[in-house]
């Protein structure tokens, strides 16, 4: 029977397979040991160090757009006048031809009577008691009229009772005035107190009376009393 070759290994050689055998058999066991443990989270790499940041650029300001501006309305010039008879009328009108004014008919709601004895009666009786009447309607866009020409007939020494309410419905203040009239024989100038009492503050700029009969051929009176107030 044949025998398996013996191998014959000396002492330093034994000792050197030996010590690897050691080692391998060590390694082994600290990697099973590894393989064994719950896996490890890889680690996160620190930030760097907080660097101051940069100022941010401030922000292009936004293109303004030119709003165009909102031209302020024209000053308007008013011719408000009162008349019964049309004497005081045929003022206004011219005032307002060399003016170029808008127009407005002070009317009572509850028109008067064209009887002329009755009216006298009735103009004397509404200044006794004061009283109102009303308007049959009122100045639109009254805010925007900055010069009025005020035209009434003198009763009795007064304004009409309807100029009354007219400038008590009507704010004067602020506003250039000026007061023409007609009369049989009396002044304008009598009747400012009248409504100079209901508008304080307020400048009436002059005033012009005329004979009521002949109105029509005293209107270049007109053209003098506007001249002189430097409205024309």
């Amino acid at each position: 029977m044949a025998h398996e070759p013996t191998i014959t290994l000396d002492r330093r050689r034994f000792l050197g397979l030996a010590a690897t055998a050691g080692a391998t058999a060590l390694l082994g066991g600290a990697l099973a040991g590894c393989s064994s443990e719950e896996p490890v989270e890889p680690r996160v790499a620190q930030d760097a160090p907080d660097q101051p940041e940069a100022a941010p650029e401030p922000p292009e300001p936004a293109a303004q757009e030119a709003s165009p501006e909102t031209p302020s309305a024209p000053a308007k010039a008013l011719v408000a006048v009162f008349s019964w008879s049309g004497h005081t009328e045929q003022v206004a009108d011219h005032v307002r031809e060399l003016t170029g004014a808008d127009y407005f008919r002070i009317e009572p709601a509850e028109p008067y009577t064209t009887d002329y004895n009755e009216v006298l009666d009735v103009a004397q009786r509404q200044q006794d008691e004061d009283y109102r009447p009303a308007l049959a309607s009122a100045v639109d866009n009254w805010d925007e009229c900055d010069t009025i020409y005020l035209g009434f007939p003198v009763w009795w020494y007064h304004v009409p009772q309807i100029i009354k309410t007219f400038v008590t419905e009507h704010d004067l203040t602020g506003k250039t005035v000026a007061v023409f009239s007609t009369s049989g024989g009396s002044s304008v100038a009598s009747t400012l107190p009248d409504i100079e009492a209901l508008c304080p503050g307020v400048s009436f700029s002059g005033n012009l009376t005329l004979d009521g009969d002949a109105a029509a051929s005293q209107l270049d009176r007109v053209d003098a009393w506007l001249g002189d107030l430097g409205l024309r």
